[in-house]
């Protein structure tokens, strides 16, 4: 593909030799002549320096040095799109596969494709263009929007709804039971009826291996008809993320691998919670806030903060406390030499 071409099919504004011809994308170190890489900002001059690509996504303002290039707001983003031009991922025609089970009643729309060995339960509903992959489960009831694709191996549950061009990747599994128990009077455990389910919003990818977890009729309705466990419009979650019973998660907010909510929590619009986290359950995690790798709210975590910790807190604290801890040995050294002056016994 000529430069030129690739910055027509990206609507972007080309500078210098649109004849380069490009046969890949690589990295700034990577890149050989026929490649094109990307920069996102001043701190890569040195390596775009050096770099041997025969063409750049460069940030407006970003000095070209001379060397052909489209000009990106957004040079990260329109090299993800460059991605799928130059390698189409193949997709499964339309229709169901010989081995499929598909239940008499369930309802597909137009071009549907369903894969070998995959099971569409009673009354389900799949959405117009939506792709189903191998081995893939959708229980009686459920409903996929148009537009979807649900890569093999994934689970969908009863009374799950998904939304439109929604991402469910390999294992996940939708609309489990959640973690609920109560005890009789005579100290028995009983397993709570997780008989609500689950609703994803559009455009919402669901990493490998995820769960999200049904709800029960306990669990407060938060101003809509049903209780179930939410999530809103573009939200993402990585891989390995637990969502438990009765979750509330705001629209484009994004969770990343190996983090947990306890049920439910409630997390707002435009959150981020890093790798690992962990959250108590019953609190909220307010609008546009960040809870750093590895920290665990216990308690509500107010609108735009950005906290770190176990548990978690203001980030400028946890940076003092982690300085404050490095100082611990000298600390306790300090104090034993003056229990040593003052013959204090250190044990009591």
């Amino acid at each position: 593909m000529r430069l030129a071409e690739l910055g027509a099919a990206l609507s972007l504004p080309l500078e210098g030799d649109g004849e380069v011809a490009l046969t890949g994308l690589a990295s700034l170190e990577d890149a050989g002549p026929n490649e094109l890489a990307f920069v996102t900002g001043a701190k890569f001059q040195a390596a775009f320096a050096k770099s041997r690509a025969g063409a750049f996504l460069l940030p407006a303002k970003f000095e070209s040095l001379g060397r052909s290039c489209l000009r990106s707001p957004a040079p990260y983003a329109d090299f993800a799109r460059a991605v799928d031009l130059f390698y189409p991922r193949p997709a499964p025609a339309p229709g169901v596969h010989p081995s499929a089970v598909v239940a008499a009643d369930a309802v597909l729309g137009a071009g549907v494709s369903i894969g070998a060995c995959a099971v569409i339960g009673a009354g389900a509903r799949i959405g117009a263009r939506t792709r189903i992959h191998p081995h893939v489960t959708v229980y009686p009831g459920a409903e996929i929007g148009e537009d979807a694709e649900i890569h093999s191996g994934a689970h969908i549950r009863e009374n799950v709804r998904i939304g439109k061009r929604v991402v469910v990747n390999n294992g996940a599994v939708i609309g489990a039971p959640g973690f609920g128990f109560t005890s009789r009077a005579d100290g028995t455990r009983l397993r709570i009826p997780h008989v609500c389910g689950v609703e994803i919003g559009d455009d919402c990818e669901i990493g490998a291996n995820t769960t999200i977890d049904a709800s029960h009729p306990g669990h407060p309705r938060r101003g809509h008809p049903d209780v179930r466990t939410r999530l809103g419009v573009d939200v993402i979650l990585d891989n390995g993320v637990q969502i438990a019973h009765g979750c509330d998660i705001g629209d484009h907010s994004t969770i990343c691998a190996h983090s947990a909510l306890a049920g439910s929590t409630v997390v707002g619009r435009y959150v981020f919670m890093g790798g690992m986290t962990a959250s108590a359950g019953h609190l909220t995690i307010g609008d546009l806030s960040m809870v750093g790798a590895m920290a665990a709210p216990s308690s509500d975590i107010a609108p735009g903060s950005q906290v770190l910790g176990v548990p978690a807190v203001d980030r400028r604290l946890w940076g003092k406390i982690v300085a404050a801890k490095k100082r611990l040995p000298d600390l306790l050294h300090r104090v034993r030499r003056l229990e040593k002056r003052l013959g204090v016994d250190g044990e009591d």
